[in-house]
């Protein structure tokens, strides 16, 4: 309820809410993807990122997930950060310099 101002409700706009859902759009993902998600995400439940990173296994689908227990909406913690930073650089690496 807390952001119905901004995106509206589930009555009212549910099918737009499901037209627009990346799980619906999984089929259209050309590229490796890196979810990284905080599992005390008020905005957006982590089982919905772990529905995504699921989803795209059982494709064989090039994808890493990364959960973090002790962060919400986005990193906060340096740590965290940096930990998350690292893993990022590894996958731009191992995806972005490979030949054609």
């Amino acid at each position: 309820m807390l952001r119905e101002s901004e995106y509206g409700t589930i009555e009212e706009d549910g099918d737009f809410f499901d037209q627009i859902s990346p799980i619906h759009h999984i089929n259209k993902l050309k590229a490796p993807l890196f979810v990284i998600h905080g599992a005390n995400d008020p905005r957006v439940p982590v089982d919905e990122a772990e529905q995504i990173v699921s989803a795209l296994r059982q494709k064989n689908h090039p994808v890493e997930y990364l959960r973090f227990e002790n962060e919400g909406h986005g990193l906060v913690k340096l740590e965290n950060r940096v930990m998350a930073y690292s893993k990022v650089a590894t996958f731009f690496e191992r995806w972005l310099l490979q030949e054609p």
